[in-house]
């Protein structure tokens, strides 16, 4: 009799065992954590802006590169030099010429300095200098932290 009770017991009491083990595992398990992103940065508008400097004998001339920037993040703010716009020269036409790649194609930075609150933008320049008369049409690329972010081309014409 002591056999058919211990039987009993034992026969559930390993099923029970399982059973919380089983669970168990599966309640401790967490899911899969989401990689901790930054905020969402995205490039607006983008002007090219023309200035020329009377008082110097050469007079060069300055083309600005002008980029909106926005946090379209809800809640996450951007801190201070975490936003980079590169600016890089893709094509240049001379009107006696022929298409070239020959000008100088080193990207221009800039780095904001200043945090970028949520749902807020902040305008970023870039400058190239021409000693020379301009070309006829410059087309650059404008991208925000590269190489993953917002990309534009944008073209700028001799008017």
């Amino acid at each position: 009799m002591k056999r058919t009770n211990s039987k009993k017991i034992f026969f559930p009491l390993i099923i029970l065992i399982s059973i919380l083990i089983l669970s168990v595992g599966t309640g401790l398990s967490q899911p899969p954590s989401e990689v901790a992103k930054g905020p969402e940065i995205k490039l607006g508008e983008i002007t090219i802006n023309v200035r020329e400097f009377r008082s110097i004998p050469s007079s060069p001339k300055l083309l600005e590169i002008v980029a909106e920037v926005f946090n379209r993040d809800q809640q996450s703010v951007a801190p201070p030099h975490s936003i980079k716009l590169v600016v890089t020269l893709k094509e240049v036409k001379f009107p006696s010429k022929e298409t070239t790649g020959e000008f100088p194609s080193t990207p221009e930075e800039s780095t904001l300095d200043f945090p970028l609150p949520p749902k807020t933008g902040r305008v970023m320049t870039v400058g190239f200098i021409f000693h020379d008369d301009p070309p006829e049409s410059i087309t650059f690329e404008v991208q925000i932290n590269p190489p993953d972010g917002d990309k534009k081309t944008v073209t700028w014409q001799k008017s």
